[in-house]
């Protein structure tokens, strides 16, 4: 399953958990470019830290569709940062980054909070402050967690 937000554009952070179907992996795909399309400057960020690898089809979806929007995508993705919390599947995906490299120009990241700082400085970095306080904003939010409830007693 997977969740994307945009409602924090130009930063938008994609999210999977457990296992992702060939379908949702369709619709992933499809939101995907409809971002690139929007011809804006934007930084994604995939949250991996919760999910199951993808299956050998769905990461030959993956290539197929990164091979068909890469001139867009180096236009206008100002950054693109996977969150992988486990250092065995950070050393497996930099083993076959660095074998096979891959056309999208992704980072690894071992955190959200993590990616969301870098992602603020890719921003600063293209020109667009108003993404790098988003970012950061959005990390503030998350450290803090949520809200204590009120008890009473």
């Amino acid at each position: 399953m997977y969740t994307l937000d945009e409602s924090l554009w130009p930063l938008v952070i994609v999210q999977r958990s457990d296992t992702t179907t060939d379908k949702e992996m369709e619709g992933i795909l499809q939101s995907l470019s409809k971002l690139i399309k929007r011809r804006e400057p934007y930084v994604l960020v995939i949250d991996f830290s919760r999910s199951r690898p993808l299956t050998h089809s769905q990461r030959m979806m993956l290539a197929d569709h990164q091979t068909q929007t890469a001139d867009l995508a180096r236009e206008y993705c100002k950054g693109f940062f996977v969150v992988i919390n486990s250092a065995t599947a950070r050393l497996a995906r930099a083993v076959t980054s660095f074998v096979r490299p891959s056309t999208d120009q992704h980072e690894v990241a071992a955190s959200l909070d993590e990616a969301l700082e870098r992602a603020a400085v890719r921003f600063e970095q293209a020109g667009v402050h108003m993404g790098a306080f988003i970012a950061r904003a959005q990390a503030r939010r998350l450290k803090s967690g949520p809200a204590p409830s009120a008890r009473h007693g």
